[in-house]
């Protein structure tokens, strides 16, 4: 697909409208970093930092992102468009769910449904978890700080700031001493 050198602020809303209305969970974050970096709106580095600063900030990381690349496709223009289109549909699709839930909460299907979207929501974390660090395979510490933080959260339900302390002061410690040794050389 072709690079939109400046995209209309219509294009930004609708493709960040299509993610958040087609895509739940963290296939989001890999959705949006497949369309952004398709349409050339930011490159790679950039969707990382992004991502990092998204993560960072208060509020949600989806809207954080959205706003992120919105702005750097069009500036303060697109990152409101992008923030319409990523918060517009989801709010309508939940309005819209929540009055059919609880019209048909007693119904099994409903149930079950819910329990596969649990599933597919679960199986699109991993997708994106493991398309977001992909790149970073080469290195055995950012594997093994993947790894060590997965188990930490997930087995051992280890409080979350212990696990960001630990576990992301020793990638920055690792980045750090890599960076500082190419340096030397």
């Amino acid at each position: 697909m072709p690079a939109e050198a400046r995209p209309s602020l219509g294009s930004i809303a609708l493709t960040f409208a299509t993610i958040a209305s087609t895509s739940f969970g963290g296939g989001q974050k890999a959705s949006i970093r497949q369309q952004v970096l398709a349409r050339g709106w930011i490159n790679s580095d950039d969707f990382l930092a992004g991502l990092e600063i998204a993560q960072v900030l208060p509020g949600p990381n989806l809207l954080n992102l959205a706003i992120y690349c919105g702005q750097k496709a069009r500036g303060v223009p697109g990152a409101v468009a992008a923030l319409a289109g990523v918060s517009i549909p989801p709010f309508a699709i939940v309005l819209v769910a929540g009055a059919l839930y609880f019209k048909f909460a007693s119904n099994p299907f409903v149930h079950g449904a819910l329990r596969g979207c649990a599933a597919g929501a679960l199986g699109l974390t991993l997708g994106n978890a493991l398309e977001l660090t992909w790149d970073e395979r080469k290195s055995w510490l950012s594997v093994a700080l993947v790894a060590a933080t997965a188990v930490a959260v997930s087995l051992l339900h280890m409080p979350l700031l212990p696990v960001l302390a630990v576990f992301g002061g020793g990638g920055i410690l690792g980045e750090w001493l890599r960076t500082h040794k190419r340096s030397e050389a």
